[in-house]
């Protein structure tokens, strides 16, 4: 067990006072005011910098005014996502008129059911919706979660979660990838963000340039002879979502390593061409090549 310290607990009561605020709003107002807050903060902190130097180099025809716009909203979209993923049961009841299911989606929830599934999905409009739809189709779904510094606050945010990832909530480090195996041979479906550097895996073009990305996806696809689907929650307006989904095609070959590299490819384009659409819903911050 992690030593809480005097930080951690004041951290935590800040946090619970935000809370405490937020629940007194319409989700859809709380929603907007944080969006509104993080577009006017932080295109001031560091983070800003590396966003832009990632979208001149992934968007050289844009001009340095675009590219700022589109970084203002995805400092939007990650406000509204802070919020909705802490108020994440609000959806519970109002699913069906909040999230649009396309027909790609829809005609893969059946196969979903009856074998199980790795869906992979990306930090785009609000991926913290997952456990969400999941819900709202009767199919439980365990996600890996990066383990937060702050304890107190980690526990919190796992104990909310719970409520609509009813497969498990695995942290990396604690055996996340044996645990969550064992869950999708029980019928659970697996459910991993597959858009973060790994400095572990394997080199495959994202936006023209090699990125060190996670093949555990595919690798588990294949291991547990179940579909790999990749899986974007699009934010459409406010807190009005669509899901995108397409089915991978997971080569089945005497050569595992690389069918386990085609599969890997394969999504990361899936994701550059979401990304290319709306490019102000994904979180281009984080060091994805390096």
């Amino acid at each position: 067990m992690r030593k809480v310290t005097l930080s951690h607990r004041m951290e935590y009561a800040g946090l619970m006072f935000v809370i405490f605020v937020l629940r007194l709003m319409p989700l859809s107002v709380a929603s907007g005011m944080m969006g509104r807050v993080w577009r006017f903060i932080a295109p001031k902190l560091s983070r800003q910098k590396r966003a832009m130097e990632h979208l001149r180099l992934c968007f050289p025809e844009k001009s340095e005014k675009e590219l700022y716009v589109i970084t203002q909203g995805m400092w939007d979209n990650l406000g509204r996502t802070f919020v909705e993923s802490l108020l994440a049961e609000q959806f519970l009841d109002t699913a069906a008129s909040l999230i649009e299911i396309t027909s790609e989606f829809d005609d893969l929830v059946e196969k979903i059911q009856t074998s199980g599934a790795v869906i992979v999905s990306l930090h785009s409009g609000n991926w913290e919706l997952g456990g969400v739809v999941s819900s709202k189709y009767g199919f439980k779904a365990a996600v890996t979660i990066q383990k937060l510094k702050n304890p107190l606050v980690h526990d919190y945010v796992v104990s909310r979660r719970a409520s609509t990832f009813q497969g498990g909530i695995y942290a990396k480090g604690d055996k996340a990838g044996t645990r969550i195996m064992s869950t999708i041979k029980g019928g659970t479906v697996a459910a991993i963000m597959g858009d973060l550097r790994d400095g572990r895996g394997v080199k495959v073009p994202f936006f023209g340039r090699p990125a060190p990305t996670n093949t555990f996806p595919a690798r588990l696809s294949l291991q547990q002879n179940v579909p790999l689907i990749a899986v974007q929650i699009l934010r459409k307006d406010g807190v009005q979502f669509k899901i995108n989904a397409e089915l991978i095609e997971v080569l089945r070959t005497d050569d595992l390593d690389a069918d386990i590299l085609s599969a890997t490819r394969q999504v990361q384009q899936v994701f550059e061409g979401w990304i290319r659409a709306k490019p102000e819903q994904w979180m281009w911050a984080h060091k994805r090549w390096g």
